[in-house]
């Protein structure tokens, strides 16, 4: 079986590109790293071939354009983390990422600056609509190979989506609230960003459709939209709960978290409480049992794959293997912090 750069620097616990600058005698690496290096390679077989010496010494600059919400939305915090770790990786090899966030901004702006971009490629996580879905199809139509992470856009020619099974996190979280309020009669509030997000709305679409099937005790009072800001998150949700004195659970699909919180913490009650990620204060909600539980879906690896599938198809002309990359549904309670 034909070793990889890769398995070289899993084994030496190195970055491909410090596997890259050994075995090419590049500088810039301290001793003891290159001796690691140098038994894993041994110890692997390992044999680079042309092909590889031609990716290491290449001199084309290569840029991937993220457009992506930003800092500013919580969750993404560790998505961009999941990118620059991926870029930092692939730096000897002029590969790079420009960024152009989202938030913010209406739509028509955000096509702007995608038009303009200077790019061999895009990676998006953006609203499924359909000015969104022409402008991406545009830019495919360019050759310009795009791949869609965290939230899919719907009939755009992308070559790959990342991220989570949404629709599956939705039915998880209706499972988890049936499980919480024990089969009694209840109502509960749904709060999430924007159903124009695929992500959003499919994880909607799997909690109601799920308690439609065997939850026929729990009705949904409400359904949020707020667009991720902390201002219309509180208020949306304290107004929802002041107006339902029978609620009983609440469903965080999205939306912003320390709004919420503060929305619940005013209300003086106890509710069953299902959220998804595992941002800081979403950690210190289930430490205070405000929530029950989370689903985390790896932010990390949604901005790290879609930079490396990128990289493997400009610079080898590898394509991906699969139309999804689904990352992991796990449910996560205060014990596992």
């Amino acid at each position: 079986m034909k070793i990889s750069q890769q398995a070289v620097a899993d084994l030496a616990g190195v970055s491909r590109g410090t596997v890259d600058r050994v075995i090419n005698n590049k500088p810039n690496v301290k001793p003891e790293t290159r001796e690691r290096v140098l038994a894993a390679v041994e110890k692997l077989g390992y044999s680079p071939n042309s092909n590889g010496r031609a990716l290491a010494l290449c001199k084309k600059q290569f840029t991937v354009t993220a457009v992506c919400p930003g800092p500013e939305v919580p969750f993404f915090s560790d998505v961009l983390a999941g990118i620059e770790a991926a870029k930092n990786e692939l730096g000897d090899f002029n590969f790079y990422v420009d960024y152009i966030f989202t938030y913010g901004k209406t739509s028509e702006s955000v096509i702007a600056e995608i038009d303009n971009a200077s790019t061999q490629a895009v990676m998006i996580a953006a609203e499924d609509t359909p000015i969104i879905q022409k402008t991406v199809k545009k830019v495919t139509s360019r050759k310009i190979p795009v791949i869609t992470f965290n939230s899919d856009i719907s009939k755009c020619g992308r070559l790959c989506f990342v991220g989570q099974n949404l629709y599956k996190s939705g039915r998880i979280a209706a499972s988890l609230m049936q499980n919480l309020l024990r089969g009694e009669k209840a109502k509960v509030i749904i709060v999430a960003g924007s159903q124009r997000f695929q992500a959003h709305k499919a994880r909607i679409d799997g909690f109601i459709d799920a308690l439609g099937e065997y939850a026929a005790n729990i009705r949904i009072a409400d359904v949020l939209e707020t667009n991720d800001e902390y201002e219309k998150t509180y208020h949306a949700l304290s107004d929802s709960l002041s107006g339902h004195s029978d609620i009983k659970g609440i469903y965080l699909a999205s939306g912003h978290i320390n709004g919420a919180l503060e929305a619940i913490l005013e209300s003086g009650k106890k509710y069953a409480a299902v959220a998804n990620d595992l941002s800081p204060a979403i950690e210190k909600a289930l430490k205070d049992d405000i929530f029950d539980f989370t689903i985390y879906q790896n932010p990390f690896e949604q901005g790290y794959k879609p930079v490396m599938l990128l990289f493997d198809y400009l610079l080898k002309g590898i394509k991906p293997s699969q139309t999804i990359y689904y990352t992991d549904n796990t449910i996560i309670t205060k014990e596992m912090i």
